[in-house]
């Protein structure tokens, strides 16, 4: 299962993602993403939620990082579980991100 939800609050565009980002989770996360980076120039990603991170999900994090660097903006991620931080850790995207 996967959600994820966003609002906008303050000029900054919260995403909030819960469950498993697998590869069938990943067309609904490229879709919130580009529509968070549309939205607003900054960027929250809230992945207390998630306790799950596949490679495709992490393609659509990838793809939500330049989008909103494109913008001028930041991305500030936060309430990263340890499993999921793992994976940023060994692939890289850790020191691509920016932590609360």
């Amino acid at each position: 299962m996967f959600e994820v939800s966003s609002k906008t609050n303050g000029g900054v565009n919260e995403v909030k993602l819960v469950g498993r980002l697998d590869v069938k989770a990943a067309k609904d996360a490229d879709e919130a993403f580009a529509k968070a980076a549309a939205e607003a120039k900054d960027v929250r990603l809230d992945l207390a939620g998630l306790d799950y991170i596949a490679s495709a999900g992490l393609r659509a994090l990838k793809r939500l990082r330049a989008a909103v660097r494109e913008n001028g903006g930041t991305l500030t991620v936060s309430g990263v579980q340890d499993d999921v931080m793992d994976v940023l850790e060994m692939t890289g995207f850790a020191a691509m991100l920016t932590f609360e």
